[in-house]
């Protein structure tokens, strides 16, 4: 009786596991995705986004990537299924501090769509990337 609560134990935590990773995705099943128009004025855009959300964004030196097509991941608990389209642009940002100092480079990783720029933090639920 033991060694079978055992083995019914181990099965369910084995299948709650399994439920909680994430399916990958087929490059050929997202590939025709209205992915919206390219973002030609990116660095704008993105500049825009750190206007609101640095402390001193005037003195800020920017580096930037080529953007590129994206999607964001629902929750893998939902099938982790691409939800949203877009495009990603990777930059280095460089700011001064309340007293002065440049902090230092961050890198950044934001969202692009519809000239609207929102950054993507690792999400912990998916053992690869959430956005791709």
């Amino acid at each position: 009786m033991l060694k079978q609560l055992k083995t019914a134990v181990m099965m369910v935590m084995v299948l709650a596991i399994a439920g909680c990773s994430s399916a990958q995705v087929d490059p050929a099943s997202v590939a025709g995705e209205n992915y919206g128009p390219y973002p030609d004025d990116y660095q704008e855009t993105v500049k825009a986004y750190f206007q609101e959300h640095l402390k001193d964004p005037y003195t800020a030196q920017y580096r930037f990537k080529m953007p590129y097509k994206a999607y964001l991941r629902d929750a893998p608990v939902s099938g982790g299924k691409p939800i949203v389209f877009g495009y990603v642009v990777e930059c280095g940002v460089n700011a001064k501090n309340s007293y002065g100092a440049y902090i230092g480079e961050k890198v950044y990783t934001l969202f692009l769509r519809n000239g609207v720029a929102a950054p993507i933090t690792p999400n912990p639920w998916f053992q690869e990337r959430w956005y791709q």
